[in-house]
């Protein structure tokens, strides 16, 4: 494991840390040293990390080491003023994206921005396909930029194949494994190139197999946060419960709106539609609530 960012993370900038600046895999940094040589050219970069389809494995932890690590490198190689910060760098839902990126971009060129999902495990594939448009959306309108863009994700297969075969450099697939006692361990990742990754998604996607290629390498990272754990942890739980309560205004919608067609379409009283959905739900609704329901529902729709 190779050392670095020594200067920005001297010996007790966190209670946990026991030398300076974080480790990082070598041919991982290699990888991204070949993109910082290039980025000055008019180049801007995609990479994907992912989860192998499940959560909570550390991608997040790996795509921030990234993220600070090119965020470090820009400052140092070419004198630019590059952030690596929760307000500056990251994004966790997926309508302020464009925004986000514009707003980083025409400040400060050659950044880097993490789209780290949140709330995906909540909401299953309906979410991801969401997710993975914002993503489009963001690459055709940000790329002037001259970024690194990273999109977290558990899913790879997920993305279109315009991401995941053309638009992206090279994905790292995070995963763990269980020692001697069958204690899970974070804290591994296979890395695929542009050929490899391509190859994996042509013939994996059809049964999500990760399995179906070889990768290039695999290698380690250690549990690092770059930035302050819990603000980032907090920022992550914001979103989640911003997510969650767009989710609840929808399904109250569609609720209001099935109230009003049976009272206003089929002319079923109030109390008619409270006993009806106590039968089908075990569930005491009072007239009062259907009728807020049902007003909140034709205000909403003058």
């Amino acid at each position: 494991m190779t050392k670095v960012c020594e200067d920005w993370f001297p010996k007790g900038t966190w209670e946990y840390q026991k030398s300076d600046g974080f480790s990082m895999h070598p041919v991982l940094k290699q990888q991204l040293d070949y993109l910082l040589k290039n980025i000055k050219n008019d180049w801007d970069f995609t990479i994907v990390i992912t989860g192998g389809g499940e959560v909570r494995v550390g991608k997040s932890v790996l795509a921030m080491q990234i993220g600070c690590y090119w965020a470090h490198e820009i400052q140092r190689l070419y004198g630019h003023e590059c952030p690596f910060d929760l307000e500056n760098n990251f994004v966790f839902q997926g309508d302020k994206l464009i925004h986000q990126g514009n707003q980083l971009g025409t400040k400060f060129p050659f950044s880097v921005l993490i789209f780290d999902e949140a709330g995906a495990d909540l909401e299953g594939r309906k979410a991801m396909q969401s997710q993975t448009q914002d993503v489009l959306d963001y690459l055709r309108e940000c790329g002037q930029y001259n970024m690194l863009n990273v999109i977290v994700m558990p899913e790879f297969f997920d993305l279109p194949k315009g991401i995941a075969i053309s638009r992206s450099i090279f994905l790292i697939d995070v995963t763990y494994q269980a020692n001697e006692q069958g204690i899970f361990q974070r804290g591994i990742f296979n890395f695929y190139s542009r050929l490899n990754k391509k190859m994996l998604y042509l013939k994996g996607k059809r049964e999500l197999d990760y399995n179906a290629w070889k990768y290039d390498f695999r290698g380690s990272f250690d549990n690092f946060y770059p930035i302050n754990e819990e603000e980032y942890r907090a920022a992550k739980q914001t979103a989640l419960l911003h997510r969650e309560n767009k989710r609840r205004s929808k399904f109250q919608t569609q609720r209001d709106a099935c109230w009003f067609l049976l009272n206003r379409d089929l002319g079923w009283t109030l109390a008619q539609i409270g006993q009806r959905m106590e039968q089908l739900t075990g569930i005491y609704t009072p007239n009062t609530t259907i009728s807020d329901g049902v007003r909140r529902f034709l205000m909403d729709n003058e």
